[in-house]
């Protein structure tokens, strides 16, 4: 018995330490002319456990037979050997069916709109660089793509400080190029949050599934794996 209830202690306080610990999350974006690349940064615990997926190529093929955005990625964790890199490929048919099974869980959850702002309220935004150089060699056109380039930007900021922690001064800027056709960007930000109110968010999102019955759940992500493949 003293076993059992030792055991539950320990869970108990695994459980409390693993919910109050920080989750850091860096998402890096760079463009420059035809070049793309995408890196997702996952830290915790103090920095000592951190995930990376790193996209280094994103292409959209419309002379093959079979056109499609072709990605290219890779995965590793710290102290660890870099995976090797691997290509997918997404047809048109594919995405449409992502975006399908995206639709069909906002309407399964009842008040997911209220779940994702509640967790959001949480969120910590502490880096937030944006920096681009436009221009398409013509002064009048340059001129007008600068403009709704900062539109965009400022949108998107708006966004992220309404429903979420703003901790640190944006760093917005545009170079534009009056004589040269030029597409460069880059993009970072970094946000933190407690694994907890990640949990609890999960949790939410459970009990107001539309029909509250976890069978539902499991037939609906089992639906969707199977399809997947």
């Amino acid at each position: 018995m003293k076993i059992v209830a030792a055991a539950i202690v320990v869970l108990l306080l695994f459980l409390f330490m693993l919910a109050m610990m920080k989750l850091s999350v860096t998402i890096f974006f760079q463009h420059a002319q035809d070049d793309d690349e995408w890196k997702i940064t996952f830290r915790t615990l103090f920095g000592i456990v951190r995930y990376t997926v790193h996209i280094p190529l994103v292409k959209v093929e419309t002379t093959s037979t079979s056109p499609g955005i072709v990605i290219a990625h890779k995965k590793s964790m710290e102290n660890t050997a870099n995976s090797k890199e691997k290509r997918s490929k997404y047809t048109p048919k594919e995405i449409m069916n992502i975006l399908r099974k995206a639709r069909e869980f906002t309407e399964r959850v009842v008040h997911l709109n209220d779940i994702m702002k509640n967790f959001f309220r949480h969120v910590s935004i502490t880096k937030f660089e944006w920096q681009t150089k436009i221009g398409t060699g013509d002064a009048a056109t340059t001129g007008m793509m600068v403009g709704l380039g900062w539109s965009l930007k400022y949108s998107v900021l708006a966004v992220c400080s309404k429903y979420m922690k703003l901790k640190t001064t944006p760093m917005i800027t545009i170079i534009p190029s009056f004589h040269q056709a030029v597409s460069e960007t880059k993009f970072i930000c970094m946000i933190h949050f407690r694994i907890g109110h990640a949990i609890l968010a999960g949790i939410r999102v459970i009990k107001h599934w539309r029909g509250n019955r976890l069978s539902e759940i499991k037939a609906f992500a089992t639906q969707q794996t199977n399809e997947g493949y």
